[in-house]
């Protein structure tokens, strides 16, 4: 935070500014030059802040890729898998299977003749 500077008098500035309106506006630039200097201060802080947060990541980051570098090289060194199996020879099995539902049989129909009811 910066220390406010000292305000020159009304009497030291008159020295300088002949007219009262920038006499006056100069006056007020002694109360928001500190404010917006402190303000900026902050900023300034939270960009830091940023920055080294950003520096961290991008540090993790290397790091990362390094690991994933030397992971690719173990597995580039590893041996192939090579299978040694005694039954290469065999054939895939097939099954069959039966769907478990129940299939409808043949229903016969007999025409009836209204007349024999009677």
């Amino acid at each position: 935070m910066l220390v406010r500077p000292k305000k020159p008098s009304r009497e030291e500035l008159a020295k300088i500014f002949k007219d009262p309106r920038v006499l006056k506006a100069f006056e007020q630039v002694f109360d928001v030059v500190p404010g917006e200097f402190n303000r900026q201060d902050d900023d300034i802080e939270e960009v830091l802040f940023a920055a080294d947060s950003a520096t961290t990541q991008a540090a993790l980051a290397i790091a990362l890729i390094g690991a994933v570098e030397a992971l690719a090289e173990v597995k580039a060194m590893e041996p192939a898998h090579q299978c040694n199996c005694q039954h290469d020879d065999l054939t895939p099995r097939y099954e069959h299977v039966t769907p478990d539902h129940i299939e409808p049989t043949q229903i016969q129909y007999q025409e009836i003749n209204s007349l024999e009811l009677i």
